[in-house]
C-alpha cells in the first residue's frame, strides 16, 4: 500500500535546477604553494521558481522587497539560506534568502529567492 506524504508539485511543472556549490580549495605545490580556490560544482535538483503574491510579501520576516524577489518550490529538497542555484530553464542565478514553512504538515518547502546581480540598493 502506498504512504501518502502530503501533497506534491506536480511533476510536469518542475524541472531541473543547479545548486552551486564548491570543491574544497587546496594548497598547491605546484604553483609555490599558494592556495586554490575549489571549482564551482553543480548538483541538481527539481523545483519551480513562481512570483511572490501579497500574502507571502505580508508575512516575510526580512521587511523589505525588490522586484527581484522570487519564491522557489521543492518536493522535499532542502536549500541553505544564503544558498545560490541556478535555473535550468532561464539560466537565472538566485540566492536563497528566507524559508517560507509550512511547518510540519508535509514534506514540500518553498524558499524566497533574489536574482542575483537583479537589485541594488537606493
Amino acid at each position: 500500500m502506498r504512504s501518502l506524504r502530503g501533497p506534491k508539485l506536480p511533476r510536469n511543472l518542475l524541472h531541473t535546477m543547479y545548486r552551486i556549490t564548491r570543491e574544497e580549495g587546496r594548497y598547491d605545490p605546484e604553483k609555490g604553494g599558494q592556495f586554490t580556490g575549489g571549482k564551482p560544482v553543480e548538483v541538481p535538483f527539481q523545483g519551480v521558481v513562481m512570483p511572490m503574491n501579497n500574502e507571502d510579501l505580508q508575512y516575510m520576516d526580512s521587511g523589505t522587497s525588490t522586484i527581484n524577489v522570487q519564491k522557489v518550490y521543492t518536493n522535499g529538497e532542502t536549500l541553505e539560506i544564503g544558498a545560490q542555484f541556478r535555473d535550468g530553464y532561464d539560466d537565472q542565478v538566485y540566492t536563497v534568502k528566507q524559508e517560507l514553512t509550512h511547518g510540519p504538515i508535509h514534506s514540500m518547502k518553498r524558499y524566497m529567492v533574489e536574482k542575483k546581480g537583479g537589485s541594488k540598493p537606493k
